[in-house]
């Protein structure tokens, strides 16, 4: 048995080690920081970010309880509420302290490696976490990513420590983390009845023990939960602990023309300012009255049924495909692009040689060689399942995929010790098998299965929107034309270099990007009109007033299509 002043040396190297640790993650997201500040997307928000941020605003403006019942996760716009209030409305300010929540993240994650399995393992996990670029790139960006993860570190600490040392404290921090955790990613709360099972199957010293930790994770998750619940309640008349849109979601991710990422309900409104009202309107359209938030999202979860049992064997290759997807190495974007965003950031150029396609075989091989501890793994073994199941059963994007890399770190971490053990040890047959494992999965994982054209060349398109609407026509219309370059299929890629174009006062080169859009998809919404002001700039009165005719066929309540015409006339 050591001694107390042995293992006294051997904590404090630890927290050395894991503190150096920390500071390599601080420099890289600093650094990462520093060297982005002026992309655009960054300088001019766009899409989720904008939402968040302008939400946000109006919470700091005193609309602290809202209206509305929730419709998108409330905590990460309410922290940054609490951010603007304190500092101002700074975009740098709140990606720094999201930097140092990321920071706090691989802390913890070394904290429950250690815990888990080893001090070696926790110090390799927090390494992999403070070097993974994926990491660095969610923390860096206006997304409830970085809130996320910093929350899963949490849960992921608070419930090796209850499982090793099974204090109260620890069940109540599960709980509260957990509870936070869903109110930044919904599909958390199917992790909430997996922990009090897992506590009275075994953690704790007595039955009466066990119950005392259940209740304690009961009442730190209800503490965060119930007043949500009843917020909803009060404003819509119907309890939920989070928000209202599984139903859109799950369409939007399985029904008949679905294809694994996000795509709107109507072609072009993927901003939050159009989500919620989108999903109301076609379903009050579709029943003929009025519907509360939950009918709203019945309406959609039985719609996305309905499409299913139509095609089932569409479906099943949808859900094989989207389960690829969660394993593929591909970052699969957003709004913005990791990929882009490495051609202005250092710490990003990593992702070349460290990214999921190199983390998931080895948390695959991790996952086979601690097999034998199942019996105290099996609650992580569920968690992992448990998000993996939820992401595919809706769509695939990168961040929300990275809590799936989070759970795997400690177990690559692990699969990457005892690889090490087994060649220094010449154990050359189990390690032949370690070798087999890794490379069947490096190829599973690095298959190419999206079309990172088309997705890059709309992260390519966004930044040059973001350019435009701050002022800077060049570089947005040169990031335009090179979206459209990346994908010339893109419609709206042809639609956006027309705006900018119109902004730049060459109405001629932006009639003919419009009507190029129209050739490519004639469901554009608001094309001809904008085509029918292009071609009345141009001198072309004739073919202008046919594109607003178009545009009041398509749309009669278009008011701006109508005064042009009457202006004309």
């Amino acid at each position: 048995m050591p001694s107390s002043g042995s293992v006294f040396t051997s904590r404090a190297s630890f927290a050395i080690l894991l503190a150096s640790i920390c500071g390599l993650a601080f420099f890289l997201r600093l650094l990462h920081v520093l060297q982005t500040f002026e992309v655009p997307t960054l300088v001019r928000l766009l899409g989720d970010a904008r939402g968040y941020v302008d939400w946000a605003v109006r919470i700091s403006d005193g609309d602290w309880y809202g209206t509305e019942t929730f419709y998108q996760a409330p905590l990460y716009p309410y922290f940054l509420a609490v951010l603007i209030k304190i500092f101002g409305p700074s975009i740098t300010v709140i990606r720094l302290v999201q930097m140092v929540l990321g920071v706090a993240g691989v802390g913890l994650v070394g904290l429950a490696g250690r815990k888990l399995f080893s001090e070696r393992v926790g110090l390799i996990a927090a390494f992999m976490l403070a070097a993974y670029p994926p990491a660095i790139y969610y923390d860096g960006i206006i997304q409830k990513a970085a809130l996320a993860t910093f929350l899963l570190c949490a849960l992921m600490a608070s419930c090796a420590y209850l499982q090793s040392e099974s204090r109260w404290w620890h069940a109540v921090m599960a709980g509260v983390s957990l509870g936070l955790l869903v109110l930044t990613r919904e599909n958390a709360l199917l992790w909430t009845p997996l922990i009090p099972i897992w506590i009275l199957l075994g953690i704790g010293e007595t039955s009466r023990h066990r119950w005392m930790l259940v209740g304690c994770y009961a009442g730190g998750i209800a503490l965060i939960l119930l007043p949500v619940a009843a917020r909803n309640a009060s404003l819509g008349g119907e309890w939920s602990p989070t928000t209202f849109q599984a139903g859109p979601n799950f369409y939007i991710g399985n029904n008949l023309d679905a294809t694994g990422i996000y795509v709107p309900l109507v072609p072009g409104h993927e901003t939050p300012m159009y989500e919620r009202a989108d999903a109301q309107r076609l379903a009050e359209q579709a029943v003929g009255r009025e519907l509360s938030a939950r009918e709203v999202s019945k309406f959609w979860m039985s719609r996305a049924w309905q499409e299913i049992r139509q095609s089932p064997g569409r479906w099943l290759q949808l859900m094989i495909a989207k389960t690829f997807m969660v394993f593929n190495r591909y970052e699969v974007p957003d709004v913005e692009s990791m990929y882009i965003f490495r051609d202005y950031s250092f710490p990003l150029k990593l992702s070349r040689i460290w990214h999921f396609g190199i983390l998931c075989p080895l948390a695959i091989w991790g996952l086979i060689a601690t097999g034998e501890d199942w019996r105290r793994l099996w609650l992580h073994y569920l968690l992992l399942l448990t998000m993996i199941a939820a992401v595919v059963g809706f769509f695939i994007l990168g961040r929300y995929r990275n809590p799936i890399a989070i759970l795997l770190i400690p177990f690559a971490a692990a699969g990457a010790v005892e690889l090490f053990l087994r060649v220094r040890e010449r154990r050359w047959r189990s390690t032949g098998i370690a070798a087999a494992v890794l490379l069947l999965s490096l190829i599973g994982c690095n298959i190419s299965v999206h079309e990172e054209r088309s997705l890059q060349a709309s992260c390519y398109m966004n930044m040059g929107i973001s350019a435009s609407k701050a002022g800077d026509l060049a570089t947005g219309i040169e990031l335009l034309q090179r979206a459209i370059a990346e994908f010339p299929e893109m419609a709206e890629g042809y639609v956006n270099l027309g705006r900018a174009y119109m902004l730049n006062r060459q109405p001629d080169l932006a009639a003919k990007c419009f009507l190029q859009a129209l050739l490519l998809d004639s469901r554009l919404v608001g094309v001809h009109f904008q085509l029918g002001e292009a071609l009345e700039y141009s001198g072309d009165r004739q073919g202008a007033i046919e594109q607003y005719q178009r545009a009041l066929a398509v749309d009669p309540s278009n008011v701006r299509a109508a005064e042009s015409l009457e202006r004309l006339h």
